[in-house]
């Protein structure tokens, strides 16, 4: 890059940020001094309709990330790049397995992506598609479609803005504006990975106790290689622009065996001051085996098979499976994406133009193995007087006889199950470790066309006539499952008429094909047993969303509508819009039971919804350049909407604007705006799986008195003898509601804006936020649902519990054991904080310019009142299995940019923080106070350094080094467990991944060439 390409850069730069008056957070480059510039056409700017100057302010506050920032990330995934900002919380993201749903999204304020709304180049963003299942969310923008490569500049708009552009605006927007009028051809080249050194003596520690294989000394992983081109051209002497993409992304996995922090699941006791120690889930790799006695609840023996020895003994932590060890840390992913866009001045008053995107994403989550997780087995007692070839199971030995077939525990287990002779019932809990680690294997196909003509009507009037098209195909293909019925006929095993074992199910023309598991020996499973029991399973998805908008923006002004005490008049915006969104589900027939080992299951979605809205939009000067009022200006807004779903919305919003004079300007604004229910809100059927992270009346200790577990379902004489679940997961039922009503929410922003003239390279602003949504759409959460009943916050809550009525557990048996978490409209949700933003620039005579830019928030409160008649309990400054991803609540990127005197050089230093977090059972608030473990419930403030060097080679060619966390330092620690920290969320392999830098240290390298 050329000196002067760089003033240009960054005058446009400088343009930017002034217009949107937040700080850019990721970097300030150098900007060069002012220069004499020609009028420039007013413009559209995120939040508003209405035409503006460019380097006016906006009275929302809105945070800008140009090009320029994003490249000096070296970051390569748009999720990742927004991620760093301190509004974004952590949601889906590239770094998340188990609880992944194959896309990348965004939620603003930590509000969730639902409430976030997505718009490229200021028209909504076509939905990502993946719902249907557990954590999805069918409404939510895949982020993954855009490469950071196109983008021109991202908006993150605070507060709502429905009134502007619709329902889901209830935390913000973010706007990605992109390159579509491009001259030339560039080609970008990107290569990144990450290194760490495992050199953490206690965690590596804990992984020798355990007898886990130590990962290598120094680990290079999850290596992203990227390419883009892009193109265009004027054409017809300057009437006309196209300008077309292509970009290829291919990111290695990265695995939890390679990091000493992630190398076993780490998890602690059942009381607050256990010690930590590498382990997992019950569901062991050489079997464990569950015998209920007589005496409903009890258990008579609790069996491992030793791998050592063979022999069969008590099950013990050391039997415990390490699933950590080999979950995805970064998914394995391949992205291509490829349009144009095309703009044409038919006349001088018709412009023509078209967005055309196509993406294609695939990606691997992997996570441990499949298996048989409790799975309920008749099995026949050999050594018995009624023990025969025919109905007892060769592959049990005499010695693991002796444990489970005396004749008392006989009794006792046919007590309970009703059998006879020498039948027994247990559970069975064996990881297929010879099958390898389960796989979702994640595509989505997704186009974008927009077809529009805007242009003058006169010279008062302008229009604006669009339609678009988003259609998304996603599609999920799991492997290396086994199957449940196939399982469960594996295990239910005689002798045959050969003399060898064969399974029953097979004997009588059940399942011919079925081939008995030897589960009951060490290295007794083979290819042919692996082979019957693995299946497969898909699921589907197709969304598609059509829009079409017709809207016309007039400068009242030139009519005369104009108050004597301003320079410009009234500016109005009047339009109207149609927008239907369409979601089908379908999973195949494996997926619908269930019967995918390991797995949720889920059921078939048919939604469609229309929506019809008019909008209209002003913005008032009332005074320019008086004394006392430098401006004051008024703005305000307001949307119907009329959906088909049987309900209609109203939002609007009223801002004000006032500088006493030039250098100092106050802003201030309320937005009304809401949420409709998404799809799958409202028609996902009944779906049990995995969820929650503790009940709290299991373990020798309960978390609740004997009283409040007998309001859960739990007899007072089987208090204090629930089995645990080493992975702490209870069974949750989820599922839609039709009678969902939208969520309404009140957004107040003001600030204060300041450009000193005495100091004219400085700008700086502070705005607060306040977001109070009621009428909440939400699933409670089971441990929520559980507290509040036993506690008698919510009585009526209990109904949604259902223990197992023989052992009263929430997760052995999902038939028969979960928590009802369906869909509500309960509840309210409120966060109040501050942004601080500024820029400040330098000139150093011939040594050169400083640039100098903070981003930072403030978040005072984060309420959530789950039920309206409980309490109310303040997320902000915790984490956990109630709070989720950290939230601190101090978050802030300061960039320190040297334009060095010499050949071109930039040179960029990032320090990004985070202020310390506290576990949420740790609060004295009774809806979140609990035991946790005392030795990590605290994590300390975590800072970074990032640093990258930017060179020109030549006139055409560009060169970029950088490393982001270039002390390695390592993630919190984040525990499983009784008392577990680490919900399946964005919590993956001990610790926080959207968070915290979870891979060690970030290397990138970067060339560009431009034709």
């Amino acid at each position: 890059m050329t000196n002067s390409n760089r003033c240009v850069r960054n005058a446009v730069r400088l343009a930017l940020m002034t217009a949107a008056t937040s700080a850019t957070p990721l970097a300030l480059a150098q900007t060069a001094p002012a220069q004499p510039a020609a009028p420039v056409e007013e413009v559209v700017v995120t939040g508003s309709r209405l035409l503006q100057a460019p380097n006016e302010i906006s009275i929302s506050p809105i945070t800008s990330v140009t090009s320029q920032d994003i490249q000096t990330t070296g970051l390569v995934r748009t999720e990742d790049i927004l991620g760093t900002l301190p509004q974004i919380g952590a949601e889906q993201n590239s770094g998340t397995s188990i609880s992944s749903v194959g896309v990348a999204t965004l939620s603003l304020r930590s509000l969730g992506s639902q409430r976030t709304l997505v718009l490229v180049n200021s028209k909504r963003m076509s939905p990502g598609g993946a719902g249907g299942v557990s954590g999805g969310n069918a409404n939510a923008a895949d982020i993954n479609q855009i490469p950071a490569a196109l983008i021109e500049r991202a908006d993150v708009l605070t507060g709502g803005a429905s009134a502007v552009y619709g329902a889901d605006a209830v935390a913000g927007v973010v706007n990605l504006v992109l390159n579509t009028h491009y001259q030339g051809v560039k080609i970008d080249t990107n290569y990144s990975f990450n290194n760490h050194k495992n050199d953490n003596q206690t965690y590596l520690g804990y992984l020798s106790a355990f007898g886990a294989q130590p990962p290598q000394s120094t680990v290079n992983t999850g290596q992203n290689r990227d390419v883009s081109i892009l193109a265009g051209a004027n054409f017809a002497d300057g009437k006309g622009n196209a300008t077309v993409y292509a970009t290829y992304l291919n990111s290695s996995p990265s695995i939890g065996y390679q990091f000493d922090h992630a190398g076993c699941t780490i998890t602690g006791g059942s009381a607050a001051n256990s010690s930590l120690h590498c382990g997992g889930s019950g569901t062991s790799a050489h079997g464990h085996f569950i015998m209920s006695g007589a005496t409903i609840g009890g258990t008579t023996v609790s069996m491992a098979i030793d791998p050592a020895t063979g022999q069969m003994r008590p099950f013990s932590a050391i039997d415990e499976y390490n699933y950590g060890a080999l979950s995805y840390f970064q998914r394995q992913a391949d992205r291509w994406t490829a349009g144009g866009f095309l703009h044409y001045d038919v006349n001088d008053h018709a412009s023509v133009y078209s967005e055309t995107m196509y993406a294609r994403n695939s990606s691997t989550a992997q996570y441990g193995p499949s298996g048989s997780f409790f799975q309920l087995a008749v099995v026949g007692c050999p050594g018995t007087p009624s023990s025969t070839p025919a109905n007892t199971d060769p592959l049990i030995n005499a010695q693991e006889a002796s444990i489970l077939c005396t004749p008392a525990r006989i009794a006792g287990n046919q007590a309970i199950y009703g059998l006879t002779g020498n039948q027994i019932e247990l559970y069975i809990a064996r990881r297929s470790v010879e099958s390898g680690g389960r796989h979702d294997n994640y595509e989505s196909n997704a186009i974008r066309q927009v077809l529009g003509v805007k242009g003058p009507i006169n010279d008062v009037w302008q229009y604006d006539v669009y339609g678009q098209v988003g259609i998304t195909r996603f599609q999920d293909v799991e492997s290396n499952f086994l199957g449940s019925q196939q399982i469960t006929r594996a295990l239910e095993v005689v002798t045959g008429p050969n003399g060898q074992p064969a399974c029953t199910a097979a004997l009588n023309g059940l399942d011919p094909a079925c081939v008995p598991w030897n589960v009951w020996q060490p290295n007794g499973v083979n290819a042919q047993q692996l082979d019957y029991l693995r299946i497969p399973a898909t699921w589907t998805s197709n969304v598609k969303e059509y829009v079409t908008d017709a809207s016309v923006i007039g400068d009242l002004g030139k009519y005369g509508a104009k108050l004597p005490s301003a320079a410009s008049g009234l500016n109005v915006a009047v339009g109207t819009e149609y927008r239907s969104e369409e979601f089908n589900f379908e999973p195949d027939y494996v997926y619908v039971n269930g019967l995918n080992a390991g797995g949720a299951p889920s059921l078939p979605i048919a939604g469609l919804f229309h929506v019809f809205e008019g909008f209209t939009e002003l913005r008032l000067p009332l005074i320019d350049e008086k004394p006392g009022a430098y401006r004051l200006s008024l703005d305000a807004g307001y949307r119907y909407s009329s959906y088909t779903l049987g309900f209609n919305t109203n939002t609007y919003k009223i801002g004000l604007e006032w500088a006493p004079i030039q250098a100092v300007r106050f802003r201030g604004g309320y937005n009304r705006a809401v949420r409709a229910p998404n799809l799958d809100e409202l028609y996902a059927p009944p779906a049990v799986g995995a969820g929650g992270v503790a009940d709290p009346c299991w373990g020798p200790s309960p978390v609740l008195t004997p009283a409040q577990c007998l309001a859960t379902g739990v007899p007072l004489a089987n208090y204090g003898s629930l089995r645990t679940n080493s992975a702490a997961q209870i069974n949750t039922q989820t599922s839609g509601n039709p009678t969902l009503t939208p969520e309404i929410a009140d957004t107040y922003t003001y600030g204060l804006v300041i450009q000193p003239q005495s100091l004219p390279n400085l700008v700086a602003s502070i705005d607060a936020f306040d977001i109070k949504i009621k009428n909440t759409i939400t699933a409670i959460s089971p441990t929520t649902i559980v507290i509040d009943c036993g506690t008698g916050i919510e009585p009526s809550l209990c109904a949604s519990i259902h223990r197992d009525p023989n052992n009263y557990s929430l997760w052995l048996n999902s038939a028969t054991s979960f928590v009802d978490t369906r869909t509500r409209n309960v509840g309210i949700n409120s966060t109040k904080g501050l942004d601080l933003a500024a820029h400040y620039r330098q000139d150093m005579g011939k040594a050169g310019r400083l640039s100098f830019g903070l981003a930072g928030t403030y978040t005072k409160d984060f309420l959530l009142q789950p039920v309206p008649s409980g309490g109310e309990y303040d997320c902000a400054g915790l984490y956990g299995a109630t709070c989720g991803a950290p939230l601190a609540k101090w978050r802030h990127v300061f960039t320190t940019s040297w334009a060095a005197p010499w050949a071109g050089l930039d040179v960029t230093l990032r320090w990004r923080h985070i202020n310390s977090v506290d576990v949420d059972r740790s609060s004295s608030n009774i809806q979140l106070k609990s035991a946790f473990y005392q030795s990590v419930g605290h994590i300390a403030a975590y800072n970074w350094v990032d640093l990258s060097a930017d060179i020109p080679i030549g006139s055409a060619a560009e060169f970029r080094l950088g490393v982001n966390n270039i002390a390695d330092k390592n993630p919190p620690l984040v525990p499983t467990g009784t008392l577990s920290n680490c919900p399946n969320t964005t919590c993956n392999d001990n610790s926080w991944v959207g968070t915290y830098d979870t891979l060690g240290r970030y290397i990138y390298m970067h060339v560009g060439v431009k034709f």
